[in-house]
């Protein structure tokens, strides 16, 4: 990813208390990251920072849709983004006994200064994202394309009677009951 300044907060300036950032996410978003599977989006991103004096908590509010690759037909697929997450920065130095796996809590050196929210942004939306992308007419009301199913029709292999692997033929005779 190369950094963009937009994204980047400096919270050493801000006093304590609460502090609202928003974003508006597109396709020049997207392509800062190397190999996203995202290709365009409209995503608003309401970013609350509290600032304590030991601690940053940000609140993540997104809301809009991406644009994504279908897995069946390969065409353009527009999936709802809606989403609300966390992230806990603590200060201080890494010790080898910290087994905390909670993804959500960040450690910055103390001499800390601004934070890039980009690639938290970028992984919350993305974690947004269904396991498979395709066309469905009752999920998300789209149809993948039509020329496209045939084609794929074509090269299907279809054999109605698959052949048997021999080693299970000795357990065709067997009787459980």
């Amino acid at each position: 990813m190369t950094g963009s300044k937009e994204y980047i907060i400096n919270f050493g300036s801000l006093p304590f208390g609460e502090h609202e950032f928003e974003y508006q996410i597109d396709s020049a978003f997207f392509k800062q990251f190397d190999n996203s599977i995202i290709q365009d989006g409209d995503v608003g991103v309401l970013v609350v920072l509290e600032k304590k004096e030991t601690m940053l908590l940000l609140d993540f509010t997104m809301e809009g849709t991406v644009n994504v690759e279908c897995d069946r037909c390969l065409g353009e697929l527009i999936l709802p983004i809606e989403s609300y997450d966390e992230l806990i920065v603590k200060f201080g130095e890494a010790k080898e006994d910290d087994d905390d796996d909670n993804e959500n809590v960040i450690l910055l050196p103390i001499k800390s200064y601004e934070l890039d929210v980009a690639q938290y942004i970028y992984e919350f939306i993305t974690l947004q994202m269904p396991l498979r992308n395709v066309h469905d007419e009752e999920e998300n009301g789209q149809t993948c394309d039509p020329e496209v199913l045939k084609e794929m029709e074509k090269h299907l292999i279809k054999d109605e009677n698959p052949p048997t692997d021999p080693r299970w033929e000795g357990l065709k005779g067997l009787n459980l009951n």
